[in-house]
């Protein structure tokens, strides 16, 4: 395996171990919601959720779509227009807005 292999492989672990703890992290959050009715751990949870986890999958998703990798019926993608890539990286940032959002929520809400 080359070098670029092994950094690659590396990066991919890193990130799947970033994955997997947020979400031990957004479940912890969501338990603790439950058990105590508390806001500012569904906002932690959310925030957490909507900052770290949703834009890599909402990227995921719609890098497959174009790709011609989801089941669509047809043999691969029509490559994007401009516009349609501007559209989707707003929705990717606004994601991350509405994660900070409710992590800074999470810090001034009151019960």
């Amino acid at each position: 395996m080359t070098s670029a292999g092994t950094l690659s492989l590396l990066m991919s672990l890193v990130q799947g171990l970033i994955v997997v703890g947020t979400l031990v992290v957004v479940g912890k959050a969501a338990v603790a919601y439950r058990q105590h009715d508390s806001r500012p751990m569904l906002l932690l949870a959310a925030g957490l959720f909507l900052v770290l986890i949703a834009p890599p999958a909402f990227e995921a998703a719609v890098g497959a779509l174009f790709d011609g990798t989801l089941p669509t019926g047809r043999m691969g993608g029509t490559p994007p227009t401009a516009a349609t890539v501007l559209s989707l990286v707003l929705v990717e940032e606004l994601l991350r807005l509405a994660g900070v959002a409710a992590l800074l929520g999470s810090l001034y809400v009151r019960e």
